[in-house]
């Protein structure tokens, strides 16, 4: 049996081809002793021991002519778009961009004039107050439905072009880009996030497992730039103020500002829970890439894996993932552990994706769509749905809820375009990494595939990954005599822009200092060197 035999491999299916592997040794093995005496005693420790040695001959041939056919499979089943093992055929997909096929999975919006459920348990042991799983009823344990069914298919706009870039939209006008810089605005909770990762969060009697999962929380390492924590509370003071709050906690320059009377009254604490959550998943997503592209280093030290091996840095992640799911089930919230979650599905699925790669008989526009579609899994999701996260956490209406989830979306989109223009152009120094590394990794990103669309000779190479000799240098020369590298550009600033009109067309606050941030941020995403 190949890939081409099936269309879906499930456990029965694996356990079938075991089976008849198993039966049909059995039978090889019976149809050897055929018509032959029974052994005598003192002979059979002699018989046995050939058995042993033909049978072990052929288990090692069937376990990797099996090996290669599950791997092949699962890896094709996986990474179709429809693939059963992601989501139940039977179930009905749920648009989050649609407000109203949003409001159609929330309970009634509970505004200021409606009515409250009574205070119940937070996070931390505070009341909380109108938190979204008091008002949702039990689900059915069988419900496999993902309420993130987004249909990606806003990700690759051929022949699009930035409206405003490098200035910013109209909406704000006037507006200096050094002012409400995000940075800025977020330094003093940033400042303190790894400190607090590493001490309230990081915590295990095994001094090497601590010392992994900590390694890019110390105070001694570069912690990088924390851009998904900045969302998720850059965000959280945008949609405060497009509801017209009063700061009162913090003050007028704070992200965490006094609830309103209709949220939980541990809001605060709880946003910036879920920031330390997001900078957890994508840190573990780090350590575990690393090992898988055999990285050497990270943020201009080396890897995790190079300091503690490929196993410790394997359980540091996993450990990060777990203890970011224990927090994150503290929140209290069913649709934000809902939300999170589905952002390690997504980083699995995307790996898969990356693992197989492109088909060679895909036009073009395919190939860029899923590798699009694949960043989306392995970078966007996280943005993307913390951001949305943010917003469900304070029990925002619909339309906010959605607008936050495209900014994500948006951002983390052009944040990866950018990442793979900096492959090209960028150092050890500006990257922390070695440049070309892409390449050399045999993945194929948006430079090329855009210089593919003028260079077929670069085809036969995506293909064989560059692996044979000259093909990474051939690859640079082509994509750089190539308007490759600008089309990627055009591409991030077009998402860029769509981030910033998510917040500019629903917000209806363009005069918030931290909503002008957050259109800041975006446009400092493609702005970047480094």
């Amino acid at each position: 049996m190949g890939p081409s035999s099936t269309a879906y491999l499930s456990r029965i299916s694996v356990r079938r081809i075991l089976q008849n592997h198993a039966h049909n040794y059995h039978h090889c093995c019976l149809s050897s002793g055929s018509g032959r005496q029974q052994t005598p005693p003192r002979q059979h420790q002699f018989v046995s021991a050939r058995h042993r040695s033909s049978s072990s001959a052929f288990l090692s041939s069937m376990a990797e002519s099996l090996k290669d056919t599950v791997k092949s499979t699962l890896l094709d089943e996986a990474s179709r778009e429809n693939s059963r093992l992601w989501q139940s055929p039977s179930t009905t997909a749920v648009n989050t961009n649609n407000p109203s096929t949003s409001t159609q999975r929330q309970q009634s919006h509970q505004h200021p004039n409606g009515n409250h459920p009574p205070p119940r348990q937070g996070f931390n042991g505070h009341a909380s107050e109108a938190s979204h799983d008091a008002k949702i009823p039990p689900g059915d344990v069988n419900d496999t439905t993902f309420v993130l069914d987004d249909p990606l298919d806003d990700l690759y706009i051929p022949n699009a072009k930035a409206t405003h870039f490098p200035d910013l939209p109209p909406a704000i006008s006037g507006f200096d880009k050094n002012d409400a810089n995000p940075f800025a605005l977020a330094k003093p909770e940033l400042d303190t996030l790894s400190q607090s990762i590493r001490e309230d969060l990081i915590g295990t009697d095994h001094p090497v497992l601590n010392k992994a999962a900590a390694y890019f929380f110390e105070a001694t390492a570069d912690g990088g730039k924390k851009v998904r924590p900045m969302m998720v509370l850059l965000l959280s003071r945008a949609l405060s103020d497009a509801m017209g709050a009063s700061p009162q906690q913090g003050g007028e320059d704070s992200l965490l500002v006094t609830p309103m009377e209709w949220q939980r009254s541990d809001l605060p604490a709880a946003q910036r829970r879920l920031a330390e959550i997001s900078e957890m998943i994508h840190t573990a997503s780090l350590f575990h890439d690393d090992v898988i592209d055999g990285a050497d280093t990270r943020r201009g030290v080396p890897a995790v894996h190079m300091v503690f091996g490929n196993k410790m840095a394997i359980l540091a992640g996993d450990y990060l993932l777990a203890r970011a799911s224990i927090c994150l089930a503290r929140l209290r919230n069913v649709q934000v552990v809902e939300t999170m979650s589905t952002i390690i599905e997504h980083l699995v699925r995307g790996e898969v994706m990356q693992m197989r790669g492109e088909s060679g008989s895909d036009t073009n526009d395919q190939r860029m769509v899923y590798y699009l579609k694949k960043n989306f899994y392995k970078t966007g999701s996280l943005m993307a749905n913390s951001c949305r996260s943010a917003a469900l956490l304070g029990d925002y209406p619909p339309e906010l809820v959605a607008a936050s989830y495209r900014f994500g979306k948006h951002v983390g989109t052009a944040f990866q375009l950018v990442d793979d223009v900096l492959d090209f152009e960028g150092s050890l120094d500006s990257l922390g990494k070695p440049s070309l590394a892409d390449l050399r990794a045999g993945l194929s990103t948006a430079p090329v595939l855009f210089a593919a669309q003028e260079h077929t000779d670069l085809l036969p190479l995506m293909d064989r990954k560059f692996r044979e000799e000259g093909d990474v240098e051939r690859a640079v020369e082509l994509v750089n005599s190539s308007t490759a590298m600008e089309q990627t550009k055009e591409l991030a600033r077009v998402h860029a822009e769509m981030a910033m009109s998510s917040v500019l067309d629903t917000f209806g606050n363009n005069s918030s200092p931290h909503c002008r941030a957050l259109v800041n941020l975006a446009n400092k995403v493609v702005a970047r060197t480094k």
